[in-house]
């Protein structure tokens, strides 16, 4: 039983940051640079793959339920997929159990997919949500995502509509709520290295296992 015991608790010593976002921040190359500097896995996509996988779909098959394609920017409208309400909640609990594998496993950063609500309760996770005014948001979206000034704004809204509804149907909570949240970063008011040097700091402050990584 001891050895057990102390089996789960290696495994629950796993250092993980939960990264939240909203569109045209830059949370996710913030997040992305930060997995890279701290020397943790960083998790995004592979969720949604290894679902769709684990539910006998390929990933394109998943994205096309209704007739409908998503392509680029526009997966970034369909958070939980596309479907019927039974189908989306069996996504999202295998998704659960996909980052909660993750987070016993492996040293990351998990973007996205309520992981910093499915982790609440976890010991060693850092939960961060970026965010940036609307403005600083649509010039972000313009000049490091290279879509025009009408794209931009139509897919600031649409994401923030999806978002807002996946967060609020699975936490009981606004998307910006500060519930299940530790840091709040406005990215717009440093730059990009500046904004992830803050927050690899601030993880090797939190995790003094992280402070021998350059």
């Amino acid at each position: 039983m001891a050895n057990e015991n102390e089996t789960v608790r290696q495994k629950n010593s796993n250092v993980v940051i939960a990264v939240t976002r909203q569109f045209g921040s830059l949370g996710r190359p913030i997040a992305r640079e930060v997995a890279s500097k701290l020397g943790l896995k960083f998790i995004d996509r592979e969720i949604i793959e290894k679902a769709a996988e684990r539910m006998g779909y390929k990933i394109d098959e998943l994205e096309k339920i209704d007739n409908h394609r998503i392509k680029g920017f526009s997966r970034m409208k369909y958070p939980l997929g596309i479907g019927s309400r039974e189908l989306q909640d069996k996504l999202f609990e295998i998704e659960k159990s996909i980052i909660l594998e993750y987070a016993t496993y492996d040293n990351c950063v998990i973007v996205g997919r309520c992981a910093n609500y499915i982790l609440k309760n976890r010991p060693n996770v850092l939960k961060v949500h970026i965010y940036a005014p609307y403005e600083k948001r649509l010039e972000m979206s313009v000049e490091d995502l290279h879509l025009t000034k009408g794209e931009a704004k139509a897919m600031i809204d649409k994401v923030d509509d999806a978002r807002s509804s996946y967060y609020l149907y699975h936490t009981g909570e606004t998307f910006n709520s500060t519930a299940y949240q530790d840091i709040l970063l406005n990215s717009a008011m440093l730059g990009f290295d500046e904004n992830v040097k803050l927050l690899c700091d601030i993880a090797r402050d939190r995790f003094p296992s992280l402070k021998n990584n350059a």
